[in-house]
């Protein structure tokens, strides 16, 4: 006998865990399939804003930040400030995991969606195996919160969009966790277009002797890329260190997908590209869309309609909510790829003069508060003069 659940769920990272939490406090019977063997395995840590930490996750925390340091080619400075916080992710992501099943979620580990099911031009479940295994199991909604890391992700993209991501915009990453390294609260973000193209490396600090060194760029290596960035830079707060873990991925770095929804299926997270295109985070984003998913699935359920017309009411509210965020911030990388090196030197030497500016331009490396720190920092004529007076244009238009 086919299993039959309200909603399933196909990935158990911070978006698809959001969304089985909200729609089952509402009532709906859900089911989260995760592919790995347990919750959390394959993360290792983030850089958040204090403000999406509740008190029940303080216990992932692992490190403030109350200071950046930014090092392009030939120059480096430091920002003070409050800067969010450092959490380990296999640690939040089992507190989602508790959260959810207390609503009532039921979760299935090493249980990876292979294929959808298709019924009168609409999904009706999934296809689930590992080894010998194969089940198919039936629901009104399917959400895909399989991110974009491996050949079995981003299925509402491959399977009901028949599409794919851009190669040329996809970006890798490589993080070792590191031991012995100086245990400092703060992180450092080095800009670098031969190691790593259009993205950044990064040091984070975790608990005691104990920090994340990682490296993100288009068309790279990440092993590689990474081992050289280390070898390269040799950070002094790493100058003893070495390796103990490794952790990869990839992020889709070309924005959102124009459709997010269809007849019985949603998506959610990178797996809709819901990431912020410069610094790659997309925490917020996938908390945020899993809860407007989770509420506007549960009330398709009780209204007995989970349509592509029930379904569009989460694809606009998600919009709403941040898609100008992400296409500004996509916007403001793409103002500095040509001539990245020159141009990040450029703009250093004019943060070293201005405490402030250097504020706004880490909000904006982290899309937070951007409207107040886009404004503020292009008064100044050389940082537009930096990103080019046109984009810039484009840019603060986004704002009028």
């Amino acid at each position: 006998m086919v299993e039959n659940f309200d909603v399933i769920i196909a990935g158990g990272g911070p978006a698809g865990l959001s969304v089985a939490r909200v729609a089952s406090e509402i009532g709906a019977e859900v089911l989260l399939l995760e592919l790995q063997a347990k919750v959390g395995q394959t993360q290792s840590s983030a850089w958040v804003s204090k403000e999406i930490l509740d008190k029940e996750f303080n216990q992932a925390i692992k490190s403030s930040v109350d200071c950046v340091g930014i090092h392009s080619a030939h120059r480096n400075l430091e920002v003070e400030g409050n800067f969010g916080r450092i959490i380990d992710r296999e640690v939040f992501d089992r507190l989602l995991a508790s959260e959810a099943v207390k609503a009532g979620v039921e979760i299935w580990v090493g249980a990876p969606v292979r294929g959808l099911l298709n019924s009168d031009e609409r999904i009706q479940g999934v296809r689930t195996e590992a080894g010998e295994w194969s089940e198919e199991i039936e629901s009104e909604v399917v959400v895909d919160a399989t991110g974009a890391k491996t050949q079995w992700s981003s299925i509402f993209l491959r399977e009901v969009l028949e599409s794919g991501w851009d190669k040329e915009k996809i970006a890798r990453t490589n993080e070792y966790l590191m031991a012995n390294s100086l245990g400092e609260k703060r992180v450092d973000i080095y800009f670098n277009s031969f190691l790593a193209p259009q993205g950044h490396a990064w040091i984070y600090p975790l608990e005691r002797d104990l920090s994340m060194a990682g490296i993100r760029g288009v068309r790279i290596h990440p092993d590689s890329a990474l081992d050289e960035f280390i070898g390269r830079e040799s950070p002094d707060r790493l100058r003893k260190s070495v390796p103990i873990g490794a952790y990869r991925g990839q992020l889709p770095m070309e924005g959102p997908l124009e459709r997010t929804t269809a007849d019985g299926i949603l998506a959610v997270g990178s797996s809709a590209g819901q990431v912020y295109p410069v610094s790659g985070h997309g925490m917020k984003y996938a908390l945020k869309a899993g809860e407007i998913a989770g509420r506007i699935i549960a009330e398709g359920i009780k209204e007995r309609d989970t349509s592509q017309d029930k379904l569009c009411e989460y694809d606009r509210l998600w919009r709403s909510k941040f898609e100008k965020e992400i296409r500004t911030g996509r916007m403001l990388r793409d103002s500095l790829q040509t001539s990245p090196d020159q141009k990040m030197n450029s703009l250093l030497e004019i943060l070293d003069k201005n405490e402030e500016l250097r504020k706004y331009f880490v909000n904006m490396f982290l899309g937070e508060d951007l409207e107040k720190s886009i404004k503020e920092f292009f008064k100044i004529e050389k940082c537009r003069d930096v990103f080019g007076r046109n984009k810039v244009k484009k840019i603060l238009d986004h704002y009028s």
